[in-house]
């Protein structure tokens, strides 16, 4: 029996420790179990707490972008962009944590690639903002295909989070199922289970545990979003199906001047005028019948603040679901700065377009695509078009081929970023030939594109009128010339025979009538070949042979050339120079006619029996001369006029001292046409001095053998410049741009330099020794080797001589005056050396 009893015990035990076993192996594979759904169904919440996080990074990125369109403010834009970085990274969080049900995978990656379109279209809208303003960056945010992105982006986090949802569902329900499984296990186990039930209450509260970390986590990112909502500078309205409004962000509660108690639970239509409030019922009815997920942009419409004022809105309406409760969205933007700052805009538009009008020459804008993108009134009447017909159209289209033939040469040159000044001759719609000088000056971009040209401004004068009145004078001149000149040689001749005796010997009053006439025919032919020689200079049509000259010798032989004119006033005239030799590069000739003028004036001008000196002084490369007199000395109130034409301080100086009035303004153009000026001092009862300085002529060094044209990757330039100091000074500039120099001193040191190498650029002064700069520049051009060479003239002249026709066809890239302004000279190298390496 005992051992029958000991059996059955161990059978029993056998079967109690094969039960506990079972027992427990079934609890541990229930809880098992039970531990996995618990799991699973954290991962499920993490993915959807990770993908609500990225839905409202998404919507906060979406907001800073249409704060940064409105305001254009840097600091915006930086906001943006790093919020659209955050925005990539939790995205590549969501994809790697593998934390979103197995069917919710595949849609990870599409939605991935949806948002990256979107945020490049994000980054595109900012350019836009930044570089063509507020209307273009709205009309890109609010295009279809955005919003189609937008929808697919929603439609895709829609299905990720249903699927979310589902999955967490299923979890509970198979979590409920496994613990009442465990629980029946565990009661029929009773003590012998007692151990493992305990375990596996353990591992159930470290499970719940983690539940309740990822629900406080699904509550901070709920809080968060709320903050972000908060933060958003657009007003942001959610209502309910029947337009009941169930929240609205701070920036709402600041537009409309209403608390949240004020305006939670009242109707939307609150927020508008009263006479809009029925229609906009109507509309918001539609709403709950539209499709999940639409969305509705940027109406524009009048907002009604809580102290009654009204002010412009936009509106883009949408729809959410919110804990299976469908609810509508407003995302309200004040608009009153963006419509004023437009009205502004088009008001200062057509003050400039008033303005211009009145403006009695051709005014233009021309993009780089060379289309009319402003125009004046005359453009229009001169052209017999209407605005609708030239704005916006192509040169070529609203000029016509004729004319475009003539302007596309200088178009395409000021596109290339140089100005350009040419006349043209052409036919108005009246029919009438006009005759036009037209000046075209580029315009450059901004930042990046400060080094293109981006279109050019245009000015057209009529000088038709001018030009007649032109043609008048040389007319005028011309008869003065041949129908003047010719019998006064005649009168003259005869007078000079008369008074040699050749009709026989004269009585004393005929004799002495008979000078008087010959002393006044001398004086009416030196008036005529005054004015002859005043027109000539002033049309350019003198030429000056320039040479070396010692002015100390050319003083003597003026001197000696007035004796017999000194001696008739009882005057004498007493030089006083340097102990060494003077020399300037002058036209000897011309340079006598000054001197000749200025002694003449101060003879006539000082008492009998005073000395008129002449000095000729040096100092730092200049040479001065000086004639002093001591006359009456100048008047104040004429001190100012003596250099114009026909000017003298008295009408009794012409009777008493003689005279045409033309001699001071000759002598000053011819000087200055030597690179000279011209100057006086006075003093009343004391006496005048006029003086003229002009440049010092030096030899020139040898030339010496330059480096390529780029010598060490810096580019060569050629430096033509009389003035070594000037040429030092060009040179120490462009070396601290990164440039090397040569320098020549005269044309003929340039064309050794040129001989011997080729340059990127090349500098010039258009007043040089031995030759002048247009035939210089006309060789250079005809030189196969020099033709396409880069020029900048620097020169005292550069404005004068840019105007005249005969340099237009010289190809110069560009005309700088004296004194340089170091950061223009620069600037115009860059651009010449830059032209010269795309040739």
């Amino acid at each position: 029996m005992k051992a029958i009893s000991r059996i059955s015990t161990r059978v029993m035990l056998a079967l109690g420790l094969a039960l506990l076993v079972i027992s427990v192996t079934i609890s541990y594979l229930t809880i098992g179990t039970l531990v996995e759904d618990a799991r699973e169904e954290a991962k499920n919440q993490e993915g959807t707490i990770v993908l609500e996080r990225v839905v409202a990074q998404f919507r906060f990125t979406e907001a800073l972008l249409r704060r940064y369109v409105l305001t254009a403010q840097p600091g915006d834009l930086v906001a943006y962009q790093k919020s659209r970085d955050l925005l990539a990274n939790q995205l590549t969080a969501l994809i790697g944590k593998d934390v979103l049900p197995t069917q919710s995978q595949d849609d990870i990656r599409p939605l991935r690639d949806l948002i990256a379109q979107r945020v490049q279209s994000m980054d595109l809208t900012a350019q836009a903002r930044g570089e063509q303003g507020l209307e273009a960056a709205a009309a890109r945010a609010g295009s279809p295909v955005n919003r189609q992105l937008d929808d697919e982006i929603d439609k895709l986090f829609g299905q990720i989070k249903n699927a979310s949802s589902q999955s967490i569902a299923k979890s509970k329900v198979d979590t409920e199922r496994s613990s009442e499984m465990a629980k029946r296990l565990i009661l029929v186990s009773g003590l012998l289970s007692l151990l493992t039930f305990w375990w596996a209450i353990s591992r159930l509260e470290r499970a719940q545990r983690r539940q309740s970390l990822v629900e406080a986590q699904l509550t901070d990112s709920e809080a968060m979003s709320r903050a972000i909502t908060d933060s958003m500078a657009e007003g942001l309205v959610t209502a309910s199906a029947d337009g009941v409004v169930v929240s609205a962000n701070t920036a709402v509660r600041h537009m409309f001047g209403y608390r949240a108690d004020e305006l939670l639970g009242q109707k939307v239509t609150l927020l508008l005028p009263e006479r809009y409030r029925m229609g906009f019922e109507a509309f918001f009815s539609t709403l709950p019948k539209r499709e999940v997920g639409f969305r509705e942009w940027d109406t524009k419409t009048l907002a009604l603040r809580r102290d009654g004022v009204e002010f412009p809105v936009s509106v883009s309406f949408g729809d959410v679901n919110v804990g299976g409760r469908r609810l509508f969205t407003a995302i309200i933007h004040d608009i009153t700065e963006s419509q004023r700052i437009t009205e502004a805009l088009r008001n200062s538009e057509e003050q400039l377009r008033q303005l211009t009008d009145t403006v009695p020459a051709l005014i233009a804008y021309v993009d780089a695509e060379q289309r009319f993108q402003f125009h004046n009134k005359a453009y229009q009447e001169v052209l017999g078009r209407t605005q609708a017909q030239i704005e916006g159209r192509y040169m070529a289209d609203v000029l016509g081929p004729e004319l475009y033939a003539v302007v596309e040469p200088h178009v395409r040159e000021v596109l290339s970023g140089y100005s350009v000044r040419y006349e043209r001759r052409q036919m108005t719609a009246s029919g009438e030939w006009r005759e036009y000088v037209m000046n075209y000056f580029p315009r450059y971009g901004e930042d990046a594109a400060e080094d293109q040209v981006i279109g050019f401004f245009a000015l057209g004068n009529d000088v038709t009128e001018l030009k007649r009145i032109d043609r008048m004078k040389s007319e005028f001149v011309s008869t003065v010339s041949h129908e003047l000149r010719t019998p006064l040689t005649s009168i003259r001749g005869s007078l000079g025979l008369v008074m040699g005796g050749v009709a026989g010997q004269l009585p004393d009053k005929a004799r002495a009538l008979v000078d008087i006439a010959r002393t006044n025919c001398e004086r009416l032919i030196r008036l005529i070949n005054d004015i002859l020689d005043s027109e000539k200079i002033e049309s350019g049509k003198v030429t000056f042979d320039l040479l070396p000259l010692d002015m100390q010798e050319l003083l003597e032989q003026a001197i000696s050339a007035n004796e017999g004119f000194a001696m008739q006033h009882n005057v004498k005239v007493a030089l006083k120079a340097e102990k060494f030799a003077v020399m300037v590069y002058a036209d000897s000739d011309r340079l006598v006619q000054v001197v000749t003028n200025l002694l003449s004036n101060a003879i006539k001008f000082s008492p009998v029996n005073e000395t008129v000196t002449v000095r000729l002084r040096w100092k730092a490369g200049i040479a001065r001369v000086e004639v002093t007199d001591k006359g009456p000395g100048i008047p104040e109130e004429f001190r100012q006029r003596i250099f114009q034409k026909f000017s003298q301080a008295d009408s009794s100086d012409t009777r008493q001292k003689g005279g045409t009035g033309l001699g001071l303004s000759i002598s000053r153009a011819i000087v200055e046409r030597m690179e000279g000026t011209m100057g006086f001092t006075t003093e009343i009862g004391v006496g005048t001095t006029f003086y003229f300085e002009l440049p010092e002529w030096r030899e020139a060094p040898a030339v010496s053998a330059p480096m390529s044209l780029f010598g060490g990757e810096r580019p060569r330039i050629l430096i033509c410049e009389d003035d070594q100091d000037v040429a030092k000074l060009l040179a120490l500039m462009l070396d601290g741009d990164g440039f090397d120099a040569d320098i020549a001193h005269s044309p003929a040191q340039a064309r050794e330099y040129l001989q011997m190498t080729a340059y990127a650029a090349m500098t010039m002064d258009i007043k040089l020794p031995s030759q002048n700069g247009l035939d210089f520049l006309r060789e250079l051009r005809s030189s196969p080797k020099t033709r396409q060479l880069p020029v900048v003239v620097l020169s005292v002249t550069a404005a004068e001589a840019r105007m005249q026709p005969q340099y237009q066809s010289l190809d110069v890239t560009d005309w700088l005056d004296k004194p340089i302004n170091e950061a223009m000279l620069r600037k115009t190298i860059r651009r010449a050396v830059a032209k010269s390496r795309a040739a």
